[in-house]
């Protein structure tokens, strides 16, 4: 019975998605997709160009700074072990999905297409960026806080905790700081969204489950493709 109910409401919202994206111009929906995929590509290229640059120089005095500066960074960010544990959750998996299907759920019952649209490629797409890292280099995991124990066996460069939660919820923050008229609210959404992405970031070096510059590789990931998600959402809509 719940199965049968989550296709039927899987269904209904698809056919809506797809009416209301009937109602759009195929010239915006070219026009997005052009920025979007140049947008990609220019992320694609340049997450590649990082990957090579740091794996080149991990010998050269790079992976003696990671192994000097992460107990540094876990003993100084304001997390302990166990909290920094929970403080990851909103990072991965389990606990982005519920927030990228609300928010489409919700534009779809308001018959936005073009930010649903864009919500799934943000999401769907930065898999990609994070891919060309791990693909290229097999970086191990730190076992230097807790002897590895939140260290999964996975790639380690770049974090992808770090690229999902500045796509996601930076396009949040974007999205309710546009639609807000208070400047004093835009400034508390955008310190209350830099808090918590920080936070769950933070995570991820007090676990010792990345290196400090798979961290900030990842973050930089993370805004350049934040960018091109906004940047081809504002043209299009600037054309309607």
């Amino acid at each position: 019975m719940a199965r049968w109910t989550t296709a039927q409401i899987l269904k209904r919202g698809w056919y809506q998605f797809w009416q209301d994206s009937r109602q759009v111009p195929s010239k915006v929906w070219r026009r997005w997709v052009g920025t979007l995929a140049i947008g990609l590509g220019l992320c694609a290229l340049i997450t590649f160009a990082l990957t090579v640059g740091v794996k080149t120089y991990t010998d050269q005095g790079l992976q003696a700074w990671d192994a000097r500066m992460l107990p540094v960074l876990a003993d100084r960010l304001p997390l302990s072990f166990s909290r920094a544990i929970t403080w990851e959750s909103p990072g991965n998996l389990l606990g982005m999905l519920p927030v990228v299907c609300v928010f489409v759920g919700i534009m779809v019952a308001r018959s936005r297409p073009l930010l649903v649209a864009t919500m799934l490629a943000a999401y769907g797409l930065q898999f990609a960026l994070v891919w060309i890292g791990w693909g290229y280099w097999n970086r191990d995991r730190p076992d230097l806080i807790a002897n590895g124990v939140a260290a999964s066996g996975l790639h380690s460069f770049p974090s992808g905790h770090a690229v999902v939660v500045i796509t996601v919820y930076g396009l949040l923050g974007y999205l309710w700081c546009r639609a807000s008229r208070s400047w004093v609210e835009r400034l508390l959404i955008t310190l209350a969204i830099a808090v918590w992405i920080s936070l769950i970031v933070s995570s991820r070096l007090e676990l010792g489950a990345h290196w400090p510059s798979d961290v900030i590789v990842g973050v930089v990931i993370g805004v350049l493709w934040l960018i091109a998600v906004i940047v081809a959402l504002k043209r299009v809509e600037e054309s309607l």
